[in-house]
Protein backbone atom coordinates (compact mmCIF):
# COMPACT_ATOMS: atom_id res chain seq x y z
CA UNK A 1 0.00 0.00 0.00
CA UNK A 2 1.97 3.20 -1.38
CA UNK A 3 -1.36 5.60 -1.12
CA UNK A 4 -1.36 6.53 -4.58
CA UNK A 5 -3.94 6.98 -7.00
CA UNK A 6 -4.69 4.87 -9.93
CA UNK A 7 -6.89 4.19 -12.10
CA UNK A 8 -9.89 1.37 -12.24
CA UNK A 9 -13.12 0.82 -13.56
CA UNK A 10 -15.44 0.99 -10.51
CA UNK A 11 -18.58 -1.13 -9.97
CA UNK A 12 -21.07 -0.40 -7.50
CA UNK A 13 -24.17 -2.38 -6.49
CA UNK A 14 -27.03 -1.98 -3.75
CA UNK A 15 -29.96 -4.06 -3.15
CA UNK A 16 -33.25 -2.61 -3.43
CA UNK A 17 -35.15 -2.24 -0.05
CA UNK A 18 -32.36 -3.84 1.47
CA UNK A 19 -33.14 -2.30 5.02
CA UNK A 20 -36.94 -3.01 4.93
CA UNK A 21 -35.80 -6.85 5.34
CA UNK A 22 -34.90 -8.64 8.75
CA UNK A 23 -31.29 -9.21 9.44
CA UNK A 24 -31.55 -12.94 8.67
CA UNK A 25 -32.77 -12.01 5.26
CA UNK A 26 -30.54 -9.48 4.90
CA UNK A 27 -27.49 -12.19 5.58
CA UNK A 28 -29.08 -14.55 2.97
CA UNK A 29 -29.45 -12.01 0.58
CA UNK A 30 -26.26 -10.89 0.66
CA UNK A 31 -24.98 -14.38 0.01
CA UNK A 32 -27.30 -14.74 -2.88
CA UNK A 33 -25.92 -11.69 -4.37
CA UNK A 34 -22.23 -12.42 -4.13
CA UNK A 35 -22.83 -15.84 -5.60
CA UNK A 36 -24.75 -14.35 -8.32
CA UNK A 37 -22.43 -11.76 -9.02
CA UNK A 38 -19.19 -14.38 -8.96
CA UNK A 39 -20.70 -16.34 -11.71
CA UNK A 40 -21.57 -13.14 -14.08
CA UNK A 41 -17.77 -12.74 -13.41
CA UNK A 42 -16.60 -15.75 -14.58
CA UNK A 43 -19.55 -15.71 -17.51
CA UNK A 44 -17.83 -12.29 -18.81
CA UNK A 45 -14.39 -13.64 -19.33
CA UNK A 46 -13.49 -11.35 -16.45
CA UNK A 47 -11.32 -13.40 -13.92
CA UNK A 48 -9.92 -12.79 -10.34
CA UNK A 49 -6.53 -10.85 -11.50
CA UNK A 50 -8.69 -8.65 -12.96
CA UNK A 51 -10.45 -7.66 -9.61
CA UNK A 52 -8.19 -5.30 -7.88
CA UNK A 53 -10.99 -4.88 -5.03
CA UNK A 54 -14.30 -6.38 -4.26
CA UNK A 55 -15.36 -4.20 -0.84
CA UNK A 56 -18.84 -4.79 1.12
CA UNK A 57 -20.84 -2.27 1.77
CA UNK A 58 -23.81 -3.65 3.77
CA UNK A 59 -26.45 -3.36 1.38
CA UNK A 60 -24.00 -4.36 -1.58
CA UNK A 61 -20.37 -3.79 -2.66
CA UNK A 62 -18.64 -1.92 -5.00
CA UNK A 63 -15.65 -3.66 -7.09
CA UNK A 64 -12.14 -1.74 -8.28
CA UNK A 65 -11.44 -3.77 -11.98
CA UNK A 66 -7.76 -3.18 -13.51
CA UNK A 67 -7.82 -1.14 -16.59
CA UNK A 68 -7.49 -4.18 -18.86
CA UNK A 69 -11.00 -4.92 -18.39
CA UNK A 70 -12.69 -3.74 -21.40
CA UNK A 71 -15.65 -1.40 -20.77
CA UNK A 72 -17.91 -2.73 -23.71
CA UNK A 73 -17.58 -6.29 -22.20
CA UNK A 74 -18.70 -4.89 -18.27
CA UNK A 75 -22.11 -3.00 -19.46
CA UNK A 76 -22.85 -5.79 -21.92
CA UNK A 77 -21.45 -9.57 -21.06
CA UNK A 78 -20.75 -8.55 -17.37
CA UNK A 79 -24.42 -7.42 -17.09
CA UNK A 80 -26.32 -9.41 -19.29
CA UNK A 81 -25.02 -12.47 -17.54
CA UNK A 82 -26.28 -10.52 -13.91
CA UNK A 83 -29.47 -9.68 -15.13
CA UNK A 84 -29.55 -13.71 -15.91
CA UNK A 85 -28.61 -14.64 -12.53
CA UNK A 86 -31.19 -12.49 -10.95
CA UNK A 87 -33.94 -13.58 -13.26
CA UNK A 88 -32.94 -17.22 -12.03
CA UNK A 89 -33.43 -16.11 -8.39
CA UNK A 90 -36.96 -14.52 -9.14
CA UNK A 91 -37.69 -17.69 -10.80
CA UNK A 92 -37.32 -19.58 -7.15
CA UNK A 93 -38.06 -16.98 -5.01
CA UNK A 94 -40.83 -14.79 -4.28
CA UNK A 95 -42.18 -11.16 -3.05
CA UNK A 96 -40.11 -11.84 0.21
CA UNK A 97 -37.17 -12.99 -0.95
CA UNK A 98 -36.67 -10.69 -3.87
CA UNK A 99 -33.08 -9.38 -4.94
CA UNK A 100 -33.28 -6.66 -7.26
CA UNK A 101 -29.86 -4.21 -7.81
CA UNK A 102 -29.09 -1.08 -9.00
CA UNK A 103 -25.82 -0.70 -10.59
CA UNK A 104 -23.72 2.27 -11.36
CA UNK A 105 -20.45 2.43 -13.61
CA UNK A 106 -17.63 4.46 -13.66
CA UNK A 107 -13.82 5.33 -13.65
CA UNK A 108 -11.35 7.43 -12.52
CA UNK A 109 -8.29 7.66 -9.39
CA UNK A 110 -8.59 6.18 -6.44
CA UNK A 111 -6.61 5.24 -3.68
CA UNK A 112 -5.73 3.38 -0.43
CA UNK A 113 -5.40 4.24 2.60
CA UNK A 114 -5.38 2.21 5.79
CA UNK A 115 -9.31 2.25 6.50
CA UNK A 116 -9.84 1.33 2.86
CA UNK A 117 -10.66 3.07 -0.71
CA UNK A 118 -10.93 6.89 -1.23
CA UNK A 119 -11.24 9.20 -3.89
CA UNK A 120 -13.71 11.80 -6.19
CA UNK A 121 -14.27 8.96 -8.95
CA UNK A 122 -15.23 6.23 -5.99
CA UNK A 123 -17.88 9.49 -4.37
CA UNK A 124 -19.26 10.08 -8.15
CA UNK A 125 -19.64 6.10 -8.45
CA UNK A 126 -21.47 6.24 -4.83
CA UNK A 127 -23.34 8.95 -5.73
CA UNK A 128 -24.64 7.82 -8.89
CA UNK A 129 -26.05 4.37 -7.82
CA UNK A 130 -28.00 6.23 -4.94
CA UNK A 131 -30.14 8.33 -7.57
CA UNK A 132 -33.53 9.06 -7.17
CA UNK A 133 -34.20 8.46 -10.81
CA UNK A 134 -32.36 5.20 -10.56
CA UNK A 135 -34.35 4.10 -7.75
CA UNK A 136 -37.69 5.34 -9.13
CA UNK A 137 -36.95 3.32 -12.70
CA UNK A 138 -36.27 -0.03 -11.08
CA UNK A 139 -39.62 0.17 -8.62
CA UNK A 140 -41.29 0.56 -11.99
CA UNK A 141 -39.35 -2.22 -13.56
CA UNK A 142 -40.91 -5.37 -13.11
CA UNK A 143 -39.61 -7.15 -15.70
CA UNK A 144 -35.95 -6.89 -15.08
CA UNK A 145 -33.98 -7.77 -11.88
CA UNK A 146 -31.50 -4.21 -12.43
CA UNK A 147 -31.69 -0.86 -13.55
CA UNK A 148 -27.96 0.69 -13.96
CA UNK A 149 -26.66 3.96 -14.07
CA UNK A 150 -23.79 5.52 -16.32
CA UNK A 151 -21.57 8.37 -15.64
CA UNK A 152 -20.94 11.37 -18.36
CA UNK A 153 -17.68 9.90 -18.63
CA UNK A 154 -18.57 6.27 -19.06
CA UNK A 155 -21.36 6.97 -21.73
CA UNK A 156 -18.80 9.46 -23.46
CA UNK A 157 -16.49 6.48 -23.76
CA UNK A 158 -18.73 3.82 -24.46
CA UNK A 159 -22.62 4.17 -24.74
CA UNK A 160 -22.29 6.88 -27.74
CA UNK A 161 -20.61 4.80 -30.19
CA UNK A 162 -23.46 2.66 -30.29
CA UNK A 163 -22.05 -0.57 -30.45
CA UNK A 164 -23.99 -3.30 -32.07
CA UNK A 165 -24.31 -5.11 -28.71
CA UNK A 166 -24.38 -2.07 -26.85
CA UNK A 167 -27.59 0.66 -28.55
CA UNK A 168 -27.17 4.03 -27.36
CA UNK A 169 -30.73 5.03 -27.81
CA UNK A 170 -31.91 2.28 -24.69
CA UNK A 171 -30.30 5.05 -22.28
CA UNK A 172 -32.47 7.50 -20.99
CA UNK A 173 -30.05 10.98 -19.90
CA UNK A 174 -30.70 12.83 -17.19
CA UNK A 175 -29.41 15.50 -14.82
CA UNK A 176 -27.01 14.24 -11.91
CA UNK A 177 -26.89 16.45 -9.19
CA UNK A 178 -25.59 15.15 -5.78
CA UNK A 179 -23.97 17.42 -3.42
CA UNK A 180 -20.50 18.46 -4.91
CA UNK A 181 -21.50 16.77 -8.20
CA UNK A 182 -23.34 18.92 -11.05
CA UNK A 183 -23.36 16.60 -14.08
CA UNK A 184 -25.48 13.62 -16.18
CA UNK A 185 -26.02 10.29 -15.99
CA UNK A 186 -27.53 7.78 -18.42
CA UNK A 187 -30.10 5.51 -17.62
CA UNK A 188 -31.12 1.94 -18.80
CA UNK A 189 -33.02 -1.48 -18.03
CA UNK A 190 -32.44 -4.67 -19.52
CA UNK A 191 -35.89 -5.28 -21.47
CA UNK A 192 -36.75 -2.14 -22.00
CA UNK A 193 -36.50 0.15 -24.34
CA UNK A 194 -36.72 3.15 -22.74
CA UNK A 195 -36.37 2.88 -18.74
CA UNK A 196 -39.58 3.24 -17.07
CA UNK A 197 -41.39 5.34 -14.77
CA UNK A 198 -39.89 8.80 -15.17
CA UNK A 199 -42.40 10.12 -17.15
CA UNK A 200 -41.91 12.29 -20.68
CA UNK A 201 -38.49 12.33 -22.69
CA UNK A 202 -36.35 15.84 -22.21
CA UNK A 203 -38.49 19.02 -23.94
CA UNK A 204 -37.76 19.49 -27.68
CA UNK A 205 -35.71 22.51 -26.82
CA UNK A 206 -33.21 20.40 -24.90
CA UNK A 207 -32.97 18.10 -27.76
CA UNK A 208 -33.52 19.51 -30.72
CA UNK A 209 -34.87 17.82 -33.73
CA UNK A 210 -35.49 18.95 -37.16
CA UNK A 211 -39.02 20.10 -37.53
CA UNK A 212 -41.24 18.88 -39.93
CA UNK A 213 -42.82 21.35 -42.82
CA UNK A 214 -46.06 23.38 -41.68
CA UNK A 215 -48.49 22.74 -44.02
CA UNK A 216 -49.55 26.22 -46.35
CA UNK A 217 -52.79 27.09 -44.83
CA UNK A 218 -54.84 30.19 -46.02
CA UNK A 219 -56.46 31.42 -42.86
CA UNK A 220 -54.24 31.34 -39.53
CA UNK A 221 -54.97 29.03 -36.91
CA UNK A 222 -55.50 31.74 -34.55
CA UNK A 223 -58.12 33.28 -36.60
CA UNK A 224 -60.42 30.05 -37.28
CA UNK A 225 -63.68 30.82 -37.12
CA UNK A 226 -66.51 29.34 -33.77
CA UNK A 227 -68.33 27.63 -36.70
CA UNK A 228 -65.34 25.87 -37.83
CA UNK A 229 -64.28 24.64 -34.13
CA UNK A 230 -67.49 23.74 -33.37
CA UNK A 231 -67.43 21.53 -36.07
CA UNK A 232 -64.35 19.82 -35.30
CA UNK A 233 -65.89 19.27 -32.03
CA UNK A 234 -68.99 17.72 -33.40
CA UNK A 235 -67.46 15.17 -35.38
CA UNK A 236 -66.77 11.97 -33.29
CA UNK A 237 -63.46 10.39 -33.07
CA UNK A 238 -62.86 6.77 -32.80
CA UNK A 239 -64.02 4.64 -29.60
CA UNK A 240 -61.28 3.91 -27.24
CA UNK A 241 -60.25 0.28 -27.00
CA UNK A 242 -61.88 -1.27 -24.07
CA UNK A 243 -59.42 -2.26 -21.12
CA UNK A 244 -58.06 -6.24 -21.83
CA UNK A 245 -59.58 -8.07 -19.16
CA UNK A 246 -57.45 -9.70 -16.21
CA UNK A 247 -54.03 -8.13 -15.47
CA UNK A 248 -51.02 -6.68 -17.48
CA UNK A 249 -53.24 -3.32 -18.02
CA UNK A 250 -51.59 0.39 -18.92
CA UNK A 251 -47.65 -0.17 -20.50
CA UNK A 252 -47.40 -3.61 -20.07
CA UNK A 253 -51.05 -4.85 -21.78
CA UNK A 254 -50.83 -7.73 -24.30
CA UNK A 255 -47.54 -8.52 -22.74
CA UNK A 256 -47.18 -12.73 -21.69
CA UNK A 257 -45.82 -13.24 -18.97
CA UNK A 258 -44.21 -17.08 -18.27
CA UNK A 259 -45.08 -16.56 -14.29
CA UNK A 260 -48.15 -14.73 -13.67
CA UNK A 261 -47.98 -12.64 -10.14
CA UNK A 262 -44.00 -13.73 -9.94
CA UNK A 263 -42.27 -10.11 -9.56
CA UNK A 264 -38.75 -9.53 -9.05
CA UNK A 265 -39.85 -6.51 -6.52
CA UNK A 266 -41.40 -3.21 -5.62
CA UNK A 267 -45.05 -3.02 -5.97
CA UNK A 268 -45.55 -4.52 -9.74
CA UNK A 269 -46.83 -7.49 -10.21
CA UNK A 270 -47.25 -9.45 -13.60
CA UNK A 271 -51.03 -10.21 -14.44
CA UNK A 272 -52.83 -8.30 -11.58
CA UNK A 273 -54.77 -5.47 -11.84
CA UNK A 274 -54.38 -2.67 -9.56
CA UNK A 275 -57.88 -3.65 -7.85
CA UNK A 276 -56.75 -7.08 -7.07
CA UNK A 277 -53.51 -5.27 -5.52
CA UNK A 278 -55.49 -2.95 -3.83
CA UNK A 279 -57.74 -5.73 -2.40
CA UNK A 280 -55.38 -7.93 -1.00
CA UNK A 281 -52.98 -5.60 0.10
CA UNK A 282 -50.26 -9.03 1.11
CA UNK A 283 -49.65 -8.98 -2.68
CA UNK A 284 -48.83 -5.34 -2.95
CA UNK A 285 -45.06 -4.73 -2.27
CA UNK A 286 -43.85 -1.49 -0.58
CA UNK A 287 -42.06 -0.07 -3.88
CA UNK A 288 -38.95 1.58 -2.54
Amino acid sequence: MDGKPRYYLIVVIDIERFGRRTDPMQRWLREQLYAILDKALEQAGIGTDDVAVTSDRGDGCFLLLRPSVSKLDLTTRFLDALQTGLRGHAQRGNEETALRVRVALHAGEVSEDRRGWVGEALNTACRLVDLDALRTTLAAASRSGLALAVSEDWHAAVVRHDYPELPASGFRELPFVAKEITSHAWLRVPGYDEPPGLGAAAPAAERPTPSAPRPATDTPATHASAADSASAAATPGPAAPAPPAGGNHGPFAGAVFHNPGRVYGGNHYEGVTPDEAHADPARNGDGA
